[in-house]
C-alpha cells in the first residue's frame, strides 16, 4: 500500500491550518479516528511488516521507527481504521493537506495483511477521500494518491473509489502512479 508518515502537532495543539483535526469518520464496518496510545503497537506493525513495506523501502527500524511511534498518537491527519467501535486495527490512512505534490492534498494508506482482500481499504479510502474533499481542501478541491506501479493491489484502491490515473513519474528508484479526483469525481491532469 502507499506510504504513511505523520508529523505530530506542537505542544499548543494543531497548527491553525489543521482546523479540520481531530476527526472521526464512521463507515458501514469501520471507525476511522486519530491514533490513540493503545493503537501504537498495531500502527508500528504497519511500519515493520515486510509484506506491508514491500513497496515502501522495506521494514523500518531503529530511531526512525521510534520517532514515528513517539509522534503518531494524535498526529494531525493520521487516522487509524478500526473494525467496529472496539475491534482490531485494520490499517491507517494519512491526509496531508500541503503535500509535496505541488501542495495538493494527498492521501496514503496501509493495511495489515490479515485484512487484505475484504474491502476494508476501499471502504476506508472512500470515506477519507470524501472527507478530505469536503473538509480539508475547500479552496483547492482536489485529492491525490501515489503508489508504485508494481504494487497492483495498491493501485486498485484509488481506482475503486473513483480516482483516475493522471500521470506517472520515477521516485525512490521506482515508477510511481499518480491518481487524482475532485468534488465532481473528475481527475485533475497535473503531474
Amino acid at each position: 500500500m502507499t506510504g504513511s508518515g505523520a508529523a505530530a502537532s506542537g505542544p499548543s495543539g494543531p497548527p491553525p491550518e489543521a482546523a479540520f483535526w481531530p476527526a472521526v469518520l464512521v463507515t458501514e464496518r469501520l471507525v476511522l479516528r486519530p491514533v490513540e496510545r493503545a493503537d501504537v503497537a498495531a500502527v508500528s506493525r504497519l511500519w515493520t511488516d515486510a509484506e506491508v513495506r514491500r513497496y515502501l523501502g522495506g521494514p523500518m527500524s531503529g530511531e526512525a521507527l521510534r520517532a514515528r511511534e513517539r509522534g503518531c498518537v494524535g498526529a494531525v491527519g493520521l487516522f487509524v481504521a478500526v473494525l467496529g467501535v472496539d475491534g482490531p486495527v485494520v490499517g491507517s490512512l494519512l491526509v496531508e493537506p500541503e503535500s509535496r505534490r505541488e501542495g495538493r492534498t494527498e492521501v496514503s494508506y496501509q493495511l495489515l495483511p490479515e485484512h487484505w482482500g475484504r474491502g476494508y481499504g476501499r471502504e476506508a479510502l472512500a470515506a477519507v477521500v470524501a472527507w478530505a474533499l469536503a473538509e480539508v481542501t475547500p479552496e483547492r478541491p482536489e485529492v491525490v494518491a501515489v503508489t508504485q506501479e508494481a504494487n497492483v493491489r495498491s493501485r486498485r484502491l484509488p481506482e475503486a473509489v473513483g480516482m483516475r490515473r493522471v500521470g506517472g513519474f520515477v521516485e525512490w528508484g521506482a515508477p510511481q502512479a499518480l491518481y487524482s479526483t475532485d468534488r465532481g469525481g473528475t481527475a485533475t491532469a497535473r503531474p
